[in-house]
């Protein structure tokens, strides 16, 4: 079982958006839990929708945080065939009025992929989630990312997205992979990838050399890279 739990918590004159992904998988023995930190800040007009609310880019202190409210996404929600889950990151366009939400789902459901959606806030809670479009992630030969079956030493692993708005593009980061067995050895470095809103390649930054993966206990770990 998969649902995203998204909550805004007010301070003073700001308020921010927070999600919580709760998974109850049949291969996973216990109840896990991930939150997402504080990621998109927004000013809040009371009574009146995200269309409203401007783009904070400041940087005040936050003396402390007030729970306003928060939102599920139904189980197993189909948009356009893939299912929606495995959210792990979301970003907001102060321009379109479109929040980003990429998945974590590395190919193997459906191809790696990130959604467009409208979040509309009505008197301090959020009122509904509506998606409006599903984008699937391009490399740089302009093909979608393979699953660990096909493409086992080329499949991402999505964790976080931004919108660049210097640029006009957005920029998502994948933690790699690295699988040391005995009968099998997968090393793929991290990335931080620029895309456009199609999700086509644009380029890709040059990590520092310590975030290369490698066969021997040195460097990054599996499943521990580049969350945010």
């Amino acid at each position: 079982m998969l649902y995203l739990k998204l909550i805004i918590m007010h301070s003073f004159s700001k308020t921010f958006f927070s999600a919580t992904v709760f998974s109850n998988l049949s291969f996973q023995p216990m109840y896990m839990k991930i939150l997402f930190t504080i990621l998109v800040p927004i000013i809040l007009c009371a009574g009146l929708s995200c269309s409203s609310a401007k783009h904070s880019t400041d940087s005040e202190k936050i003396g402390s945080l007030k729970f306003l409210s928060e939102y599920d996404v139904p189980f197993n929600l189909n948009y356009r065939n893939p299912i929606i889950g495995g959210l792990s990151g979301i970003d907001y366009n102060p321009v379109s009025n479109v929040y980003y939400m990429i998945s974590d789902d590395r190919s193997e459901s459906n191809a790696a992929r990130f959604y467009e959606a409208h979040i509309i806030i009505k008197n301090n809670k959020i009122d509904s989630v509506e998606f409006t479009d599903v984008k699937f992630l391009k490399n740089s030969s302009g093909n979608k990312y393979p699953n660990s079956k096909t493409g086992p030493y080329h499949t991402p692993g999505p964790e976080a997205l931004r919108y660049d708005p210097k640029n006009n593009t957005m920029v998502w980061s994948s933690e790699g992979g690295r699988i040391v067995r005995t009968n099998k050895l997968v090393l793929e470095d991290p990335a931080i990838t620029g895309i456009s809103f199609d999700g086509n390649y644009i380029n890709t930054f040059q990590l520092p050399t310590q975030l290369h993966m490698h066969s021997y206990k040195s460097g990054p770990r599996q499943n521990s890279v580049l969350k945010v």
